[in-house]
Parts: C-alpha cells; sequence; structure tokens
C-alpha cells in the first residue's frame, strides 16, 4: 500500500470513529471534527431527500435527529448518495420511541422501494397479449422484472400513503392490517400498487427462483396451493397488468435479447 492510499484509509478511519485518537498526521482533532460534522450533514440532507414522506411522519427535528445518529453508525457503501440508506428502515424498527409508530417504517420502505426501482435496469415487460398466444404458457421461463419490487407492510397504509402523495399530509391508518405493495416502473412513473396476498406468493416465487429456472406453471401452483386456482389466475393478471414480469428464452432473458 502506498504512503498516501494508508493515509486516506487512516483519515476515513478516523472520520468513522470520532471517540479514535487520530494520527497527529491526519490533522488537529477540531478540524476533523468539522470534516465529520460535513459528512454527516450531507448524508442526513440525502436521507431527508430520499425519505421526504418519512420525514412528514417523525417532524423535522425527530428526522433529523434519527437521521444524523444513523449518519453516524452506517457509512456509505456505494458512492451513489441515491442508494445510501438502505437500511434506514430497519433502524427506525429499532428507535424505541417509534415502538407504537411502526407504520413510520412502512412508509419508509415503500419510498426506498421506489427509490431503488426508479434506478434499476431496463427489461422488456411480458404483454398478457403473448403469453395469451403461446400453446403452452404454463411451460414458459418466466421471472420478475429488475425494475419491480415487492414490500410487506405491516399496517393499511394505502391512505395514508395517498395522502402524502397528494397533500403532503398524514392520514389514519386502515384497518385491513398488513398488506403487500407491488412498486413497478412503467417508461418514467413509478408507482406502488397494493396486491393481494395471492398476487404477493406468485410474485415472490418467480422472483425466488431466479431469472433462469423457473417455469411459470411451477410458480402458479405455488400460488394456487397457498390461495386457491382462481386467486392464483386472479394473481397473475395482476402482475401481468402492472408489468412487473418478463420471459427468458433460448437460455437469455429479456435483458439480452437484442
Amino acid at each position: 500500500m502506498s504512503a498516501l492510499a494508508d493515509w486516506q484509509r487512516r483519515f476515513v478511519a478516523a472520520l468513522r470513529d470520532p471517540g479514535a485518537e487520530a494520527d497527529a498526521d491526519l490533522g488537529q482533532a477540531a478540524g476533523l471534527d468539522v470534516y465529520r460534522n460535513n459528512v454527516r450533514q450531507s448524508l442526513t440532507e440525502a436521507l431527508a431527500i430520499a425519505f421526504p414522506h418519512t420525514r412528514v411522519l417523525l417532524g423535522e427535528r425527530y428526522f433529523a435527529a434519527a437521521a444524523g445518529d444513523y449518519a453516524r453508525d452506517h457509512p456509505p457503501g456505494d458512492p451513489r448518495l441515491a442508494s445510501y440508506g438502505t437500511g434506514f428502515a430497519d433502524f427506525l424498527d429499532d428507535l424505541p420511541p417509534l415502538a407504537d409508530h411502526r407504520y413510520v417504517s412502512d412508509i419508509c420502505r415503500l419510498e426506498r422501494a421506489r427509490l431503488d426501482v426508479s434506478h434499476a435496469a431496463e427489461t422488456p415487460l411480458l404483454e398478457a397479449e403473448r403469453l395469451a398466444a403461446h400453446p403452452d404458457p404454463e411451460s414458459l421461463r418466466v421471472t420478475t422484472r429488475a425494475a419491480t419490487s415487492l414490500v410487506a407492510c405491516r399496517h393499511d397504509v394505502e391512505e395514508l400513503w395517498r395522502h402524502l402523495e397528494r397533500d403532503g399530509v398524514a392520514a389514519p391508518l386502515g384497518e385491513r392490517g398488513g398488506m403487500a405493495w407491488l412498486v413497478v416502473r412503467r417508461g418514467a412513473r413509478v408507482e406502488p400498487l397494493p396486491v393481494s396476498p395471492a398476487s404477493a406468493e406468485l410474485y415472490r416465487a418467480l422472483e425466488a427462483a431466479g431469472p433462469r429456472n423457473q417455469a411459470l406453471g411451477m410458480a402458479l401452483s405455488i400460488s394456487a396451493d397457498a390461495h386457491g386456482q382462481a386467486a392464483a389466475g386472479e394473481a397473475l393478471g395482476t402482475l401481468l397488468g402492472a408489468g412487473s414480469l418478463a420471459m427468458i428464452e433460448d437460455g437469455r432473458d429479456e435483458e439480452d435479447t437484442p
């Protein structure tokens, strides 16, 4: 390791651990504190941009304190700030003051999924017409599109999400309990959609099998065993209509098709 690389490594380590005694060649403690505060502030601002609805629910002061604590203990693992905060919802789950407000983490996960989906690779979707025209559709190998994500929420946050999106204000929770959301990008638009348990089961079956070895019929069987044949068929229609599926052909997924 070169002298410069060693100095950079030690400098980054000093920024991440304010309690550790820094080597003299890294600068004075007051100067390092300035850098530490700048880094923490930048990461806090990145979280505020990524999670605007979560910020509304927590309030400016509490959000800033929680985001600052997260930034202190969770340095970025990726140079792209847009990817920062993947574990922020889990962090909020562990905060005792939010024990009676876990719906905040549900909203946070939806915001994180929307951001991830907006930056995901594009793949051509599987159209319902193409599936219907195939002589043996259940034999087709189908996978979930990269620009989709399934989020399991523990509360009925549909009205809350709609109000936050439309007016930027909170609303009461619904009474349906936990529910699944499918976050899908179609063109430039990313939209979270609440889906049935059967749709969530089918999506998970196709996603878990990987992009190379899942026949559609096998995934439908998993969903049908859990929710019934009719519900599985409706689930397939939901996923197709949402544009969340892609077909694999000739040993290549559609992302590789010219």
